[in-house]
């Protein structure tokens, strides 16, 4: 416990500092999470025998990067980043249909680290696109660190209030008393949020106009609510992989945590109930 509380703390700090720090910093630690990701995601699917085409993976990883690059320039980041997944199914496809042989299983585990993690990534890099440094700034702190407010709180309402089980096939320790507890601490943290950033930035006037344009509290109360269920989807469906694989994390690169999939599984949900959000509605 010790040791996960650590990484933790360190894995808030970084994120907090490259939030603050500037896009570009958000950028690029977004770009070396995505390529790790893809990796651990494929590293546990040859866990169970079946072998995908990697480098079809990585290029995916490359083209959204320079789509998202490109976007600053030409204002098209849709279509580029549509782009970038096209090209790399196809090569993918036209890689396994070469062998001559049937390869379903290892077309499906190409493909799908493109959309899971992948297209999850690159709404999480979307965010970075928003109008203002205030928006940008509400959008990355609820998107990363909703899915660990409702974390904790799950878990310690699970451990006090939990009788019931959530889903005990993918999760057996998860509890329905668990989950209403984080739902409803993401909401909480999720209204407070615009108003605490408005209090650390207040010598900021540009800051705080940002703030004050944004939606009521209620908003982001609701935002706090789906953000929330989302995570905990996010947080089942990377277990129900990780069964399927047969292995308990997807890496090793954060002790006490896991693989960087690990602690991103909930905050690629939240990041797209913010997309949504922030971008659409």
């Amino acid at each position: 416990m010790k040791q996960r509380v650590i990484t933790g703390a360190v894995w808030t700090v970084v994120v907090l500092a490259a939030i603050l720090t500037s896009r570009w910093a958000m950028f690029a630690l977004l770009s070396v999470m995505l390529v790790m990701s893809v990796e651990e995601v494929y590293r546990a699917t040859r866990a169970t025998g079946i072998e995908p085409v990697r480098w079809a993976g990585y290029m995916y990883c490359g083209l959204t990067i320079a789509a998202f690059l490109a976007s600053f320039f030409i204002n098209r980041n849709a279509p580029l980043a549509m782009t970038a997944l096209l090209l790399s199914v196809m090569a993918a496809m036209i890689r396994l249909v070469s062998r001559g042989k049937i390869a379903v299983e290892s077309l499906m585990a190409t493909v799908f680290p493109m959309l899971y993690p992948g297209i999850f990534y690159m709404v999480l890099m979307e965010l970075l696109r928003l109008n203002d440094r205030a928006t940008v700034t509400v959008a990355l702190v609820l998107a990363f660190f909703s899915a660990s407010i409702n974390d904790v709180f799950a878990l310690f309402s699970g451990m006090l209030f939990g009788k019931h089980k959530l889903a005990p096939e993918l999760s057996p320790k998860k509890t329905v008393e668990g989950s209403i507890g984080g739902l409803i601490f993401c909401v909480l943290f999720s209204m407070a949020v615009p108003g605490l950033l408005r209090l650390i930035f207040h010598a900021d006037p540009a800051f705080v106009a940002g703030i004050d344009a944004l939606p009521p509290a209620w908003a982001f109360g609701a935002l706090g609510l789906v953000a929330g269920a989302l995570s905990q989807v996010g947080d089942l469906t990377a277990s129900m992989l990780k069964r399927y694989c047969g292995v308990k994390d997807f890496g090793n690169v954060l002790p006490g945590h896991g693989g960087v999939m690990d602690r991103m599984d909930g905050v690629l949900f939240c990041a797209a109930a913010c997309y949504i959000f922030f971008k659409i509605i």
